[in-house]
């Protein structure tokens, strides 16, 4: 009987543990969380403007946690921001739209700025060797890119912008890459909070590990393909 209690206060114990245990996101935990881009029919052009067909259908992904604090915001009108992603022949393609009612972009240093950090684990390694870290800022000339980023674009007064990443052969169905966006939001040269698309409970001082972006493809052939394709059948026959 004695026994019998104290496996049971033992399981009580655990149970009043595990919420504390859950209170920041581990490696593990990130399994159930990931952005599918899909193969598009014809890849987007990078201009900054999100008017190409490959955006019409995508399903976008929330920037809403705060790396900081490792809380989850709720609607806000200080700051709202989504992205997309497709890829298409060995390229990734992201685009972002950002709402900032403060949208700060004229300070000499960027840490005084709003702008973009994406961040990019080819292999989910983990290591910070192995983990590209790039700075995106707010309608401004960035020089020379790092691979395997090739190209930005702003559009819209800077609410919006595309970005291109030549990744070869890590883009195809089925295969995935650790990946994070983040929105620095600057109000008065000082950064208010690092706001990202992120399970809740996320911050980079927690977690080695990003979150999974997963290559899928589910594109429908066109009337023409189908033609061809019914073709092709019939010369069987």
């Amino acid at each position: 009987m004695n026994f019998n209690k104290q496996i049971l206060a033992t399981i009580i114990l655990l149970l009043t543990l595990v919420p504390h245990a859950l209170g920041h996101v581990t490696g593990r935990n990130l399994q159930n969380f990931q952005y599918n881009a899909d193969l598009a029919s014809v890849a987007p052009i990078v201009d900054g403007y999100l008017d190409d067909p490959a955006w019409e259908k995508v399903v976008p992904g929330k920037l809403e946690q705060d790396l900081i604090s490792g809380e989850r915001r709720g609607e806000s009108p200080d700051f709202t921001g989504t992205f997309a992603a497709v890829w298409r022949n060995g390229f990734l393609y992201v685009a972002i739209k950002i709402i900032d009612d403060q949208l700060e972009n004229r300070q000499a240093k960027l840490l005084r700025e709003d702008h973009l950090i994406l961040y990019v684990d080819p292999h989910h390694s983990g290591r910070a060797e192995d983990l590209y870290r790039f700075e995106i800022p707010i309608e401004k000339d960035m020089g020379t890119l790092k691979s395997p980023l090739t190209r930005v674009a702003w559009g819209n007064d800077g609410q919006t912008c595309e970005l291109s990443f030549r990744i070869d052969n890590l883009a195809r169905k089925g295969n995935s890459i650790g990946f994070l966006i983040a929105y620095n939001d600057v109000d008065s040269g000082n950064l208010r909070q690092e706001i990202a698309w992120a399970p809740e409970g996320y911050t980079l001082e927690e977690n080695a590990y990003l979150p999974d972006l997963v290559f899928t493809a589910k594109i429908e052939p066109t009337r023409q393909q189908k033609l061809i394709q019914w073709g092709h059948i019939k010369r069987l026959y």
